[in-house]
This record gives structure tokens, C-alpha cells and sequence, in this order.
């Protein structure tokens, strides 16, 4: 029976992010787990990361590499990594100072991975008012597996959300992807082993418009590259779940992932071309996005947005789908923009409950 706490190593692949891997390495720094360790990969950077990172080369590991992209800055910081658990930090996100001691506090030999939810951040910091994925208490691992084991499928994070333990990145590594990685580790976790889920914010995920899964207003031309990436992920998955001997469910998984459901349909009304799109119509796309609403037990708030979103949508003629475009991802303008318009007015009600 283990006694001894896991061990937690932090690693942040880095590519010419100096003006945030600073507050990056700080927020791994600021860690209130004694054991715990901070890898820094410098994959190339031709700006001034190297020099960033060197301020703080005496409380980190520095693996300083020539430019080889992100799934061998990732590969570089696992080698160098000698901990039971590996967090990825990308250069531009922030963690909270106890993340390593709560996915510790969790963690069991069993578990291929630990995930929690996500602060959602601007470029300067400033934080949205949202959450990633948005996890209820009641999302355990039973939850997780039972979803997997229907849908092939279940909710989770981007990168800086996971804690995955050593013992599966060594059995998921080398990755054969140009595609970032985290989604296809997160995709055959549960293939692995059991997927906890803590339902705290114990990480900040930047939104600043360079990020490759974070739309902006405009760049709808993306959502085919998107849907070809997840497409990917889920062959990915099948060829790992045939290794193991996992029977996944039939159908495709992509029908039960309303993110995917979301990107489809709005392609289909902006008529974007997308892999398996003669598989899909406006029609079917609607009756999976309110079938995984269901299944996904939504608080009724949830669901009445996500069902007024899809049903306008649907009805949606392509100059429309345009606009809705713009509004779903300028979320954070709109909403700054009513708080400048309301500030006078709550100033004024101050002033007056002064007087």
C-alpha cells in the first residue's frame, strides 16, 4: 500500500510566449505542495522567452531545444519529468497555488488522469465570468464511465485542465500528431483507466485570439479544420480502444458532443464543407444537440440556453448564422461593453444612497 504522497511535475512547453510565460512559471512556482517541480521546454523560441525563463533557472528544469513544435516540446518535458503525475502548462495559462496538492489529495494508481474545471481569462488577465467545462459535484467517476461506455465520449478540458498520471503518458507516448495533444489524451483516458473529475477551478485557460481552439467573431473558416482535428482524435481513440480490447459503442462519437454538434450545424448554415458532412443535416444535428442535453442532466437554466441557441440555429438562413457567429465568441465584448454603459448608472445609485 502506497504511503508516500505522489509525486507532481509541472511542464511548460514554451514557443515564443514571452510576454506570459513569466506569470506561467510564477503560478507553478506559487505551488503549495512540497512536492512538486516545474520542467520548462524552450521549443525555438526567436523571441525573448529564453530570457524570461532564465530569471527563474534556479527553481525550475530548463530543457532548452531547437524548434521541433509542440508534441515533441511535450515528449521533451515527460522525459525530463520524474513524477508520478505530469501537469502541461501552456506558456500563455495560469494555475492556481493549490492544483498540484488537490490532484494529489485525489490521485490513486488507478486513475489515468485527473481533470478540473477552468477559469476563462482575456489576454490581460481579466476573468470572463465563465467556466470550463462547468463540472457539477455529482460528475464522477461513475459518471464519466458510464458516458464513455454509451457515447464513446464524456466532458473535458483543454490542457492546463489535467493532471494525467506518469504511468499512462508512457503507455500513450510517442504521439503521432501534428494536432495538439491533449485532445487525444483526453480521448482514450478512460480506455485506460479511471477519469476523476474535481469540481473547482484550479486553473486559468487565455483566451487572446492565437489559441488554436479558442474562436474568435470572425474566424468561422476554422470550424472545418476543427471538426477534421476532433475526427481524428475519435479514429485515434478506436485504434487504442482495439488495442485494449475496449468495445466502444457504435455510431459517432461526435453526435454526442455538443461542442462538435455546435461546430457542424454552424458550418452547415455558413455552407463550409466539412469531413462527414453527407453524414449530417440541419434536421439531425438539432434532434442530437437536444438528445445530448438530456443525457447531460443540464440545470435547466443550461438547457434552455443550449435549446434556444440550436432551435435559432437551425432557422437560421447563412447571413444570420453569421451574426449568431459573431455573438456566440464576442461573449466578453458584449458583456464589458453593457458593464461601461451600467457603471454610470450604479454610480449614480451609489452616490444617491450616500446622500
Amino acid at each position: 500500500m502506497r504511503t508516500q504522497q505522489p509525486t507532481v511535475s509541472i511542464v511548460i512547453p514554451c514557443y515564443n510566449y514571452a510576454d506570459y510565460v513569466g506569470n506561467a512559471i510564477e503560478s507553478a512556482l506559487a505551488q503549495d505542495y512540497a512536492a512538486a517541480r516545474l520542467v520548462v521546454v524552450n521549443d525555438g523560441s526567436t523571441d525573448d522567452s529564453l530570457k524570461v525563463i532564465q530569471r527563474y533557472a534556479d527553481r525550475l528544469l530548463l530543457v532548452d531545444q531547437p524548434n521541433q513544435g509542440m508534441v515533441a516540446a511535450w515528449h521533451a518535458g515527460v522525459a525530463a519529468a520524474a513524477s508520478d503525475i505530469v501537469i502541461f502548462l501552456d506558456a500563455d495559462d495560469l494555475l492556481e497555488p493549490d492544483v498540484a496538492s488537490c490532484v494529489a489529495s485525489v490521485w490513486t494508481p488507478q486513475c489515468a488522469k485527473i481533470q478540473y474545471d477552468l477559469k476563462i481569462i482575456d489576454g490581460s488577465g481579466a476573468d470572463l465570468g465563465r467556466l470550463y467545462c462547468g463540472f457539477t459535484p455529482d460528475y464522477d467517476v461513475t459518471r464519466v464511465r458510464d458516458s464513455f461506455a454509451r457515447t464513446g465520449t464524456y466532458r473535458w478540458p483543454v490542457t492546463v485542465g489535467n493532471a494525467y498520471s506518469r504511468w499512462f503518458l508512457d503507455l500513450a507516448f510517442p504521439l503521432q500528431t501534428t494536432f495538439a495533444p491533449d485532445g487525444a489524451l483526453n480521448s482514450i483516458a478512460p480506455v485506460y483507466g479511471d477519469v476523476v473529475t474535481i469540481p473547482p477551478a484550479l486553473a486559468s485557460y487565455r483566451v487572446h485570439g492565437s489559441n488554436s481552439w479558442a474562436p474568435t467573431s470572425s474566424d468561422w473558416g476554422r470550424l472545418p479544420d476543427r471538426i477534421c482535428r476532433r475526427q481524428w482524435e475519435v479514429d485515434f481513440l478506436r485504434d487504442h480502444a482495439q488495442r485494449r480490447g475496449v468495445a466502444l459503442p457504435p455510431g459517432n462519437v461526435l453526435d454526442h458532443e455538443l461542442v462538435f454538434i455546435n461546430y457542424r450545424l454552424l458550418a452547415w448554415r455558413l455552407g463550409l464543407d466539412y469531413v462527414n458532412k453527407s453524414n449530417d443535416s440541419p434536421l439531425s444535428l438539432l434532434r442530437h444537440a437536444a438528445s445530448v442535453i438530456r443525457a447531460e442532466r443540464c440545470p435547466p437554466r443550461a438547457a434552455l440556453a443550449h435549446a434556444a441557441w440550436f432551435g435559432a440555429l437551425f432557422a437560421s438562413p447563412r447571413w444570420l448564422a453569421r451574426e449568431l457567429f459573431r455573438l456566440r465568441f464576442s461573449q466578453s465584448k458584449w458583456r464589458n461593453a453593457v458593464q461601461r454603459l451600467a457603471q454610470p448608472i450604479a454610480d449614480r445609485g451609489s452616490q444617491r444612497s450616500a446622500a
